[in-house]
């Protein structure tokens, strides 16, 4: 339990303070979980007559039950913190099932100092309930009190989901400094295991299991064999980076008329005409360009940050190798656990919707494009002065549904289709003024900016989701000063091929992201992509082949042209071992 005190200690006074503070959040909306239901329940049982006394008996039983559930937890967790190095959740049912193991630890911990304090917390904490809440006299109850009280019990919802927000509590309202030990602090364990329990239980394995692990490890790494040819398309290996996610930035909608100055640059730097997402959702692709962490059929480790945690990153080694970083976004950073996983990455500095004035923000999910954009440039702008190189990323967000844009529509309609289409012409015009400040400025000389989608998208052409490649295939497009050629690659590439290939050309760590390796842009031969969905996986490959398997039905639910038993043995492969490492996370 030292680990507790003298760590923090050492930490700013300010900083432990307002780990406190950030961790209220969560602690009033867990003790909000645990009112609601007495609030509800016990003036109906009053009104029906159940005696007075009876009903303060069961809730003094009640409140005797979460007490001692509360200290147990809190006892628990101040020692597993000490060797997980996270706040309790469902990764203690992991154990469960070897008894001696667990047997052997308990009595390997400082029991003399964990069971007094579980005692006497649970003891106290009782005390104080019996002393300043617990009703001694018998009182009645009017009919008028119950509506009341009902109103007030449907009131806790407000603190239970953290306020009247857009998107509920969840872990990442807890994440604000850049020590991973204050982020932690803040947490309550009885939040994150009952989030983790409740809300994700772990893939049945063998529901994606095809061949032995071993068998399969060697399938998987037999297929990502490729040799990285560094072909200097950079002027240096320390250049600044700016990476630009664009919301829902579908293959199908870079045209003249829809993203005009996108397309037109297309010419002006090295375009990549044949690349896909790894996955449907906006947290699993910015999980697969940062980490290269393919996206999972059925899950999304972004949501649960006990596994992102354990994530390779591309941004910790430009940090490592005296880059300054940031992460711009506005919308809400609690959304999908964004936050905490940002956190992670370890970028310096993280802006949300919250950092924006609110007069730029949209009627739905936050600051429109341009103002991103102008924090984006402004960024860079302060950074340049200064000797570090730097990392930006910018996710973008005007073209996200309900697609409000501050700006006139340029194609006539009211569809969804043609909703989306002005959305993303906005988003095109707020890109396009930043490149063109950029081009002014002496860092754009030095700087490689990496425009990429989050994912694709069922528009334009239907409303509903089939899974083929077309819904997948996004653009990516690599401009600026640092750049030294101008070409198309048709290879055919996946958003999790980004951060090795980052790493690769600055000569940092490629081989920390295990499920893909750097692109060589120099390799024309037949290459692929993988990418999941809800329920299943597909592999699409340079050749117009592709082919799409139902995890139900065990078997290619749809193929346009053939795949040898080899390629689909490694499609299986890919899934199988992915699925046993989010598992294990």
């Amino acid at each position: 339990m030292v680990y507790h005190i003298k760590p923090i200690l050492r930490l700013p006074i300010q900083e432990t303070l307002l780990s406190f503070i950030y961790g209220l959040t969560l602690d009033i909306s867990f003790a909000s979980y645990i009112t609601i239901l007495p609030a509800a329940i016990l003036p109906v049982l009053l009104l029906i007559n159940i005696k007075t006394e009876k009903v303060q008996k069961l809730l003094r039983y009640y409140t005797l039950f979460w007490t001692i559930l509360i200290a147990f937890i809190y006892t628990l967790d101040a020692e597993l913190f000490s060797f997980w190095g996270f706040r309790l959740d469902n990764t203690l049912f992991r154990y469960t099932g070897t008894f001696s193991e667990m047997l052997g630890s308990t009595l390997s911990s400082p029991l003399l100092i964990l069971l007094p304090f579980f005692f006497i917390f649970a003891y106290i904490f009782y005390k104080v309930y019996l002393r300043f809440f617990h009703e001694k006299k018998f009182i009645t109850i009017h009919f008028w009190q119950l509506p009341v009280s009902l109103i007030l019990a449907a009131a806790l919802v407000i603190p239970i989901r953290g306020g009247l927000q857009q998107i509920p509590n969840n872990e990442s309202v807890a994440y604000y400094s850049t020590s991973s030990l204050l982020n932690q602090a803040a947490l309550n364990p009885l939040w994150t295991l009952a989030r983790s329990v409740i809300e994700q239980n772990g893939p049945d394995l063998a529901r994606y299991r095809f061949f032995d692990s071993k068998d399969a490890e060697k399938l998987m790494h037999a297929s990502l064999q490729q040799t990285f040819v560094n072909d200097s398309i950079l002027k240096n290996n320390r250049p600044n980076i700016i990476l630009i996610v664009w919301e829902s930035l579908t293959a199908k909608v870079v045209d003249s008329l829809v993203t005009p100055k996108f397309t037109g640059m297309k010419k002006d730097g090295i375009y990549f005409s044949s690349m896909y997402a790894s996955g449907d959702r906006s947290d699993k692709g910015l999980v697969a360009l940062l980490s290269a962490y393919p996206a999972q059929p059925d899950y999304s480790i972004m949501t649960e940050p006990g596994k992102s945690r354990r994530l390779p990153f591309v941004t910790q080694q430009l940090r490592d190798a005296g880059y300054k970083t940031g992460y711009i976004y506005g919308g809400e950073l609690e959304f999908a656990n964004m936050r905490s996983y940002m956190n992670y990455n370890g970028f310096d500095q993280i802006i949300g919707k919250s950092d924006f004035p609110k007069e730029t923000w949209g009627a739905k999910w936050g600051a429109h494009d341009e103002f991103t954009f102008n924090k984006l440039f402004s960024l860079a702008e302060e950074q340049s002065r200064k000797p570090e190189p730097f990392f930006y990323t910018l996710f973008t967000l005007s073209s996200h549904e309900p697609f409000d844009v501050p700006a006139k529509p340029v194609i006539p309609g009211n569809s969804k289709t043609i909703q989306f289409q002005n959305a993303h012409h906005y988003t095109d015009s707020c890109f396009n003024a930043f490149i063109n400040k950029a081009k002014k400025q002496a860092w754009w000389n030095n700087t490689w900016i990496i425009v990429v989608a989050d994912h694709g998208h069922v528009l334009p052409g239907s409303e509903y989701a089939s899974h083929q490649p077309s819904e997948f295939k996004i653009p990516m497009l690599w401009l600026g000063g640092a750049i030294t050629r101008q070409k198309e690659i048709s290879s055919t590439y996946s958003q999790i091929n980004l951060a090795p290939t980052i790493a690769a050309y600055l000569g940092l760590k490629p081989r920390e992201f295990k499920f893909s390796n750097p692109m060589n842009l120099s390799d024309t031969s037949v290459s692929s992509a993988w990418y999941s969905f809800n329920d299943g996986f597909a592999r699409v490959s340079s050749n117009s082949r592709y082919m799409l398997y139902n995890l139900n039905s065990k078997n290619i639910s749809e193929q346009k042209g053939t795949y040898t038993a080899k390629e689909i043995e490694e499609s299986q492969a890919f899934l199988q071992v992915l699925m046993e490492d989010f598992y294990q996370k």
